[in-house]
């Protein structure tokens, strides 16, 4: 468990107790998501006892050694701009790093305009690369 900057916002790993408040975050990204691994490597913002924010960390082996995928990243609309988020992605790089990732991936959409100015502060930068997505 880490605090952040704002110390009333602890970063901890989720638990089944978090499930409906995880379901409400990944709502606010897609209307049909919902929570089908109870053991997922994710990590959530919390608030006064309040779950306010989510990321997954998906670290995975490759030929050349671990990679790292950041998903689900959302931060409820009132806590938005008050370091969640910033708290959030720190926490997963340095959980990132600890296992031996060389890198750290992630998407952001255009329309995301706050996502992506938070990620190129963080240091990750825009590669030219097309997503393609095969929905089985």
């Amino acid at each position: 468990m880490s605090a952040t900057g704002d110390e009333s916002i602890v970063i901890r790993r989720w638990q089944r107790n978090d499930r409906d408040a995880v379901e409400r975050l990944l709502k606010l990204l897609a209307s049909d998501a919902e929570v089908k691994s109870g053991d997922a490597p994710t990590w959530v913002a919390v608030d006064e006892g309040q779950v306010v924010g989510m990321v997954t960390l998906c670290v995975y082996l490759t030929l050349t050694g671990p990679k790292a995928y950041l998903d689900h990243l959302v931060v409820t609309p009132a806590h938005r701009r008050r370091g969640a988020g910033r708290a959030l992605v720190r926490h997963v790089i340095e959980e990132a790093r600890a296992l031996g990732a060389s890198r750290v991936d992630l998407t952001a959409g255009d329309s995301k305009q706050a996502g992506r100015a938070l990620h190129e502060s963080l240091g990750f930068r825009r590669r030219d690369t097309s997503s393609f997505r095969l929905r089985l």
